[in-house]
């Protein structure tokens, strides 16, 4: 090990993440609990992958501006007169202030609050009354100082926008290929559109939980032995757990590359999640898929694909301890075209998700507490379960140990 995650866990610790699942360990709790563990995390996962951060729906417009923050740090999301999403560093370079402070939409350049200078979409700097004391001032005023904003690598994707902080990451499709590959067979990934409201507003659920990130992408896709305990809908279900009178799986599992996936034959799920009165997310909109996906894209999307619709879910660290979700569904155009839609989308699915969200809730905060015990620093896996969940700690690792 170098010597920053050296002082973070003993190599003790470490090999017994790397054992094979019938003896391997978790990451020990400092990885969820340290904030030293989660600045060397920032430099050494969240920044040199392709990390989820907004969903593209919030950002649509041409002219639109989302200003927000992100590892403590605030961002900026603008949509060119071209209608790329570009996302920059929301700052001014002379001055340190924000470009800008609050979401705006139709703009077509920002005029900055501290000292007037403007900007367009693409982040370059356009005018800058009075700088050089002529009101007429422009780039040619600055010399070889920068005057532009600072681009972040940004991309779109299954309607998510993802940024890679550090610019060094694979390309992105590199990265969602095996995803694609999986699923593409069995969902129309490319044709749906985002959940709306009767006012036409995308759906987008946010809600922040006092746990942390990884601890979230454990539960939400890849711990599949807590769904029985843990969640009404399928302690209520008799296909839960997922497997027959012999103990042999209704499931199966895919690990490939930075996707872990469950996932199991739709009749299998028939008496498990409600039949809607929607077009479907297959390919024949009349027909269900013959296969639903628990679906984790590391470092942080994770995607159930059920039948009628996909629904994506973002983890976004906040500190060691605090975790922003934001959720949206995403279904057939047909669906949404349907009178049922929103009796279907927002009392039969998001009533049903609200209740999974708090049950989950209770489960990941209550492990967070429980990282301050002493008693048990790691944990094992079970063997039959826990496939997708020991791969996820081992990306996690491997990330870390590069040091370069």
């Amino acid at each position: 090990m170098d010597t920053k995650l050296a002082v973070l866990m003993t190599e003790t610790e470490r090999e017994a993440v790397h054992r094979p699942l019938e003896t391997a360990m978790t990451l020990p709790a400092q990885a969820f609990a340290s904030d030293e563990w989660f600045a060397l995390e920032k430099e050494r996962v969240m920044a040199r992958n392709w990390m989820g951060v907004l969903f593209s729906c919030e950002v649509e417009q041409i002219g639109d501006v989302h200003p927000f923050d992100y590892l403590d740090m605030p961002l900026l999301a603008m949509r060119g007169t071209d209608g790329k999403l570009r996302m920059f560093h929301n700052i001014v370079p002379y001055d340190g202030c924000l470009v800008a402070q609050e979401r705006k939409s139709g703009v077509t350049e920002i005029e900055t609050y501290y000292h007037g200078l403007r900007y367009d979409l693409n982040g370059r700097l356009t005018a800058a009354p009075f700088w050089n004391a002529r009101a007429d001032c422009g780039r040619a005023a600055f010399g070889d100082k920068t005057p532009d904003l600072a681009e972040i690598a940004c991309e779109e994707r299954l309607g998510v926008v993802f940024i890679n902080l550090s610019g060094t990451a694979a390309p992105i499709d590199t990265m969602l290929a095996p995803w694609r590959k999986l699923v593409g067979e069995h969902y129309a990934i490319d044709r749906l559109v985002p959940a709306r409201d009767a006012a036409g507003k995308p759906l987008v659920e946010r809600r922040v939980i006092q746990g942390n990130w990884k601890t979230y992408q454990e539960n939400a896709s890849i711990n599949q032995l807590h769904a029985s305990f843990t969640h009404e809908v399928y302690r209520n279900s008799p296909e839960v757990p997922r497997v027959n009178a012999e103990g042999n799986p209704l499931f199966s599992r895919t690990v490939d590359g930075p996707v872990l996936t469950f996932q199991h034959l739709a009749k299998h799920s028939q008496n498990t999640f409600k039949k809607l009165k929607l077009a479907t997310a297959g390919h024949d909109t009349e027909k269900l898929p013959d296969w639903g996906f628990f679906t984790t894209i590391y470092p942080n999307v994770n995607a159930p694909l059920l039948e009628y619709y996909i629904k994506v879910n973002l983890s976004i660290p906040i500190a060691p301890g605090v975790t922003e979700t934001a959720h949206l569904r995403f279904f057939a155009p047909e669906a949404l075209k349907s009178e049922a839609f929103q009796k279907e989308e927002t009392v039969v699915l998001k009533g049903m998700f609200d209740q999974v969200h708090q049950e989950d809730t209770v489960a990941i905060e209550a492990v967070q507490s429980a990282r301050r015990s002493p008693a048990f620093r790691q944990h094992y896996y079970a063997p039959f379960w826990d496939q997708l969940h020991h791969r996820f700690n081992q990306l996690v690792l491997e990330d870390m140990e590069r040091d370069v």
